[in-house]
């Protein structure tokens, strides 16, 4: 058994798609040209063992543990093979602060960049809505207020913050929407509809809590290269989790 395919996911998102090996930063996950999900080329490096002969195996772990997110560090194949090799030098407390480090990087420089976004970043990060029909207009006219769907949904704080921080450019997302609306009346529906066939599909899936929003979030930035236009679809998702039932039922 191996780690899942979702799993991957939340690695390489949570790692800025980038290896978490310190001073490496060699970028490992590839968005696919035309949109679609994107390639993780990274690997999902196991922190103890996933055999007996493996670096750091630990008997005393169930497989479900062994092969959960917890276990395991995005890395670039080198340093996969370093950690490996040289095991003595890296111990699971090392390797779990190593990732620790990297990741809280990756938020913090994810949530800086909402103050970068703007018309054209947010046009980048959501031409994929043109593959999109416009939805069945929502007739819920008594939506959740933010601080109530992340306590519903149960969402901790690294996500309450990335929520905090795309709200603070949500009148900037909404006054978009209303100029692309001037132009193609179905945007705003083929927007929602959009994140909302992406949101079902991942709850049917089994996904809750902080790894469905990251699935979505990492489904936002899906197409776009730079950390700008990356935390603008974040800035799209951050304000339909504000304005309409993504994340309601």
């Amino acid at each position: 058994m191996s780690a899942t395919y979702p799993t991957k996911l939340l690695l390489a998102f949570r790692s800025g798609g980038r290896c978490a090996f310190p001073d490496c930063q060699s970028e490992l996950t590839v968005d696919a040209p035309t949109g679609g999900d994107s390639v993780v080329v990274g690997e999902a490096a196991h922190i103890a063992g996933e055999n007996p002969t493996a670096a750091r195996y630990d008997s005393t772990i169930s497989e479900a543990v062994r092969d959960h997110y917890d276990n395991l560090i995005y890395l670039c194949a080198n340093h996969h093979t370093q950690i490996d090799k040289l095991e003595a030098n890296f111990t699971v407390d090392m390797l779990l602060q190593i990732k620790a480090n990297h990741e809280s990087k990756v938020r913090e420089g994810m949530n800086f960049a909402f103050a970068q976004v703007g018309f054209p970043e947010l046009q980048m990060a959501t031409e994929w809505v043109n593959h999109f029909q416009p939805g069945v207009e929502s007739q819920d006219f008594s939506l959740l207020p933010p601080d109530e769907k992340i306590r519903k949904n149960d969402l901790r704080n690294g996500s309450r913050i990335t929520i905090t921080m795309g709200l603070s450019v949500a009148k900037l997302v909404g006054d978009f929407v209303q100029h692309e609306a001037q132009i193609d009346s179905d945007y705003p529906e083929r927007l929602k509809a959009g994140f909302l066939e992406e949101y079902f599909r991942l709850r049917r899936e089994g996904h809750r809590g902080d790894d469905l929003f990251d699935l979505m979030c990492d489904f936002a930035q899906r197409g776009v290269k730079g950390q700008s236009k990356r935390s603008a679809g974040l800035a799209v998702l951050v304000y339909l989790f504000e304005k309409c039932d993504v994340f309601e039922k």
